[in-house]
């Protein structure tokens, strides 16, 4: 028992010392259009924050495990009734994956992952809805692409596009997911082992 609970240590202990922690800060717009039932929608411009904390893993530093915390609103324009909008906070955990090798000044990456938001009101045109006539929980995903550019040691700035969806309907007992196309920048400060 004792040798197996040591070579567990030592894995852990190899593993950690060869990972890179990284502190996320990113915003920017995101259009968004609401597929709602008997009703014709375009896309209208919100904002999207994003503050996550990363674990780069592997010897090359090519995956990466990201927790984000998210503040997202969505606006969609529905005709003959005037603009849906929602206000989401949430959670996206997601699983990016970084080309180039883990000691490059650029590196492009990719990143998927399901998000958990709460919306926090909903409007619809003029009337704001009941807490009992939306859905507090969405679950959906996030799918981006990007890339980092090294400034100086510890910090990188970033930028990223990509595309979301619901899973679940935002208004009660009808047809109405959100899907989005969103654009962030932002910074990324790097606390890592210094051999990589």
């Amino acid at each position: 028992m004792k040798k197996i609970t040591l070579s567990l240590l030592l894995v852990l202990i190899t593993t950690v010392s060869y990972g890179q922690y990284r502190w996320e800060v990113s915003a920017g717009p995101t259009f968004s259009t609401l597929d709602l039932e008997n009703a014709e929608s375009s896309s209208g411009t919100g904002f999207y924050l994003n503050a996550g904390y990363g674990y780069v893993m592997g010897v090359r530093a090519k995956t990466s495990i990201v927790f984000s915390l998210e503040l997202l609103q969505r606006v969609s324009e529905i005709e003959n009734v005037g603009d849906a909008k929602t206000l989401q906070v949430g959670l996206n955990p997601k699983f990016r994956y970084l080309f180039g090798r883990g000691r490059d000044k650029f590196r492009a990456f990719v990143n998927v992952g399901p998000s958990f938001r709460v919306n926090t009101n909903f409007e619809l045109g003029d009337l704001e809805l009941e807490d009992d006539q939306y859905e507090k929980l969405i679950i959906g995903g996030v799918y981006g692409a990007g890339f980092s550019q090294m400034i100086g040691e510890m910090f990188d700035i970033m930028a990223e596009v990509g595309v979301m969806n619901d899973f679940v309907d935002n208004i009660t007992d009808t047809d109405s997911k959100f899907f989005d196309i969103y654009a962030r920048v932002g910074v990324r400060f790097r606390i890592y082992d210094a051999r990589r």
